[in-house]
């Protein structure tokens, strides 16, 4: 009777509080992308998307083989900002960026996003050769997210130094990680998963160590002058760069974008969070972290858009940019990036066209 009340206890929490999504397959190219040729439903307070992936396991339609007539093709390489689980396929800013530039051009875009929640810019990297190539993309579009995407010096990928510079040696996908009892009982037990994550989140509350704070530690001067110190931003800088260099060889144009967190632009939640965090203000930087970024892709020349100065344009605490319950870009969010991405883009094949005639 205990098992069968445990299981019908496991059944209702899914039915009430799981959101519908689903987990990751390991892929020996790819590492960890979504199970191929799937379709669900996910399900929050304050959104419900439909998804469907390929049968390379990321959201959306097949990648296309041959170009058709005069079309122009759009590759988005990112993270879970740019898979975009909280809004539908159509609405997300890479879907929204191709509409909105085949408006301007009066001719057809081919958008297509290679994207999977947690990647990063070295497996962004392996995205493009292995897939994106393909594609034959004429503009690629990087999407960053600094918080996140701030990797070590050791890692899946060798570098070597040239003239003082850091070079991209070699990559490779790291393989699945070992899943020992607790992590299988919290894969499999709902419950158990989410009390887990609450006295998770609990404890980074109540931490005056900063280190405790997660991903909102690189928001910290202490955080700020770790990633210096740990040569982190070369590395973002060398693997953007390899990427940027590999795009322009195969004759496409590229750009990087910056995407700001909803920490940083919605100021009542940043407030908010702020009174409850037991480190003093002084401990914060949080302005800093998009900059040094924006810098550190400066010193490359690599063509870049910040999103910061959009977005904070238009910011209101009425009708976010982001959800609240859920750190992604809102429906408006993903409205305002696309506008923004498409006149970038129109920019940088102007003055391209410009300097070649």
């Amino acid at each position: 009777m205990t098992a069968i009340a445990l299981l019908g206890a496991e059944f209702a929490w899914r039915q009430i509080f799981e959101n519908g999504d689903v987990s990751r397959e390991f892929n020996e190219k790819l590492r960890f992308v979504n199970p191929p040729n799937a379709e669900w439903v996910i399900r929050t307070k304050d959104y419900r998307t439909h998804i469907r992936t390929n049968s390379l396991g990321f959201r959306g339609p097949e990648m296309p083989a041959e170009q058709k007539g005069e079309e122009l093709r759009v590759l988005f390489l990112g993270d879970s900002f740019v898979e975009a689980k909280q809004v539908e396929e159509e609405e997300r800013f890479a879907e929204r960026t191709g509409a909105l530039l085949a408006a301007k051009l009066g001719k057809s875009v081919v958008t297509r996003a290679l994207a999977m929640g947690g990647s990063n810019p070295a497996l962004e990297l392996l995205y493009y050769r292995e897939i994106g190539r393909e594609f034959a993309p004429d503009i690629v579009v990087q999407v960053l997210f600094p918080e996140n995407d701030l990797l070590p010096m050791e890692g899946p990928y060798t570098f070597r130094t040239e003239s003082g510079d850091l070079m991209l040696e070699n990559i490779w996908v790291e393989p699945a990680p070992p899943c020992p009892w607790k992590c299988e009982m919290l894969k499999r037990n709902s419950i158990l998963r989410a009390l887990y994550h609450s006295l998770r989140r609990k404890e980074n509350r109540e931490t005056t160590d900063p280190r405790q704070l997660g991903d909102y530690y690189w928001y910290t001067n202490e955080g700020q002058d770790v990633l210096k110190r740990e040569n982190r931003w070369e590395v973002l800088q060398t693997l953007v760069n390899t990427l940027r260099g590999e795009v322009e060889r195969d004759g496409g144009i590229f750009l990087t974008v910056l995407i700001p967190s909803g920490f940083e632009m919605q100021p009542a939640w940043q407030g908010e969070y702020l009174n409850e965090s037991p480190l003093t203000r002084e401990s914060w930087n949080i302005n800093q972290l998009l900059s040094t970024a924006e810098n550190a892709l400066h010193r490359e020349s690599i063509p870049m858009l910040n999103l910061r100065d959009t977005f904070a344009g238009t910011v209101s605490d009425e009708d976010p940019l982001y959800y609240k319950s859920d750190p992604h870009l809102s429906l408006r969010g993903h409205e305002v990036a696309a506008q923004a991405i498409a006149q970038a883009i129109l920019q940088i094949a102007t003055e391209m066209h410009r300097k070649e005639t």
